[in-house]
């Protein structure tokens, strides 16, 4: 099993004055992405389709833009139909493409801690660059967060390389390059030794067309994971009147719904909590069953039920303790006979379970 970590990195701040930076966030803009994820770890890896739907729901002071990110992963595994997995992020994006930094609570609720979703939680590493700083041969570094960790800052190189085009629209391709390893935890060994990004940025809005990236964490000493993702922005258009009020109607039912899972139910779960919550979801599916958001909210729904049945297993084996084990028989090693548990009665029993693949 994988040990899935948080492997995204945001805040791209440029040397232009907040003066002269135009952010193309308006509200009822909606953008939607369209690409593939990959993790690997040694020889292993899975792929997963995404699908990326992003409403800019407010703008506010200072061209501060409220963003509803609705992130959509469907693993590829031969064979075999897995469960979509879905987040709904609400950002907060600076006047400079920045997302700003949230509450690990938050972050809970928004992304349940699954394969993809642990691993992709942050994107786009900015939404947008300021059209000044899009120049051939113009580059800059930069401090940014990683993992949205405010005490944990990667040193970043971007670069204006060239020009190439993304459908039939010519961009500005920018390289975004971590310059040294980030450590995490030296005592563990775990660091982010590689981030190597490639934007493709409209020249008119500055907005991120195209996005290739690879990571590359040591999770600790001798385990190494490695994320890829590649993202191409398929449309960009303001929606509706009407249909922006009936989403701003399902998002504040999601924000409900987010107060009674995450941390309540994943840190400390017990049977009301999670009671709550179903109670929560199965408000929304009945209530909005055709909103683009319900792929979140059965996520979560999978998610309760598989904490509550782990709950109910916990309880059942806490009754065992101190109870006479069930009676059982198994072979010896060399096959010649059978030895039962009662047999042993008053002896040392040690059972070794082991597995091999």
């Amino acid at each position: 099993m994988v040990h899935w970590h948080i492997v995204a990195l945001v805040s791209l701040a440029v040397f232009v004055s907040p003066l002269q930076a135009q952010s193309p966030l308006q509200k009822g803009l909606e953008l939607r992405y369209e690409g593939e994820a990959k993790v690997q770890v040694a020889d292993k890896s899975i792929t997963a389709k995404v699908q990326v739907m992003d409403l800019v729901t407010e703008v506010g002071e200072g061209q501060r833009a409220t963003v509803a990110s609705l992130r959509t992963f469907q693993p590829q595994v031969e064979g075999q139909t897995v469960p979509p997995e879905s987040a709904v992020r609400f950002l907060t994006i600076t006047n400079m493409g920045e997302e700003e930094p949230v509450p690990i609570e938050q972050m809970f609720a928004e992304s349940p801690p699954l394969g993809f979703l642990g691993q992709f939680t942050t994107l786009l590493p900015v939404y947008f660059v300021p059209t000044g700083q899009l120049k051939e041969g113009n580059a800059w570094a930069n401090k940014e967060r990683i993992f949205l960790r405010a005490n944990l800052l990667g040193e970043f190189r971007y670069q204006v390389t060239s020009k190439e085009k993304v459908g039939d629209r010519e961009c500005w391709v920018i390289t975004r390059t971590l310059l040294k390893p980030a450590v995490i935890a030296p005592e563990q060994g775990a660091q982010v030794t590689k981030s190597d990004d490639r934007l493709w940025v409209d020249p008119q809005t500055g907005l991120i067309r195209q996005i290739q990236r690879e990571m590359t964490l040591q999770v600790r000493e001798g385990q190494v994971l490695i994320t890829t993702v590649t993202l191409v922005l398929k449309s960009a258009q303001k929606v509706s009147e009407n249909i922006f009020q009936q989403r701003s109607q399902e998002l504040k039912a999601v924000k409900g719904l987010h107060q009674k899972v995450g941390a309540p139910v994943l840190m400390q779960p017990t049977k009301e909590k999670l009671d709550e919550a179903e109670k929560a979801i199965g408000d929304f599916l009945q209530r909005y069953k055709d909103s683009p958001y319900a792929p979140h909210v059965e996520t979560w729904h999978r998610l309760v039920q598989f904490i509550r049945q782990r709950l109910g297993q916990a309880e059942r084996q806490g009754r065992l303790l101190g109870q006479a084990a069930p009676d059982f028989e198994l072979p010896t090693v060399d096959g010649e006979r059978k030895v039962k548990l009662s047999d042993l009665r008053g002896k040392v029993v040690v059972l070794n379970f082991f597995a091999h693949w």
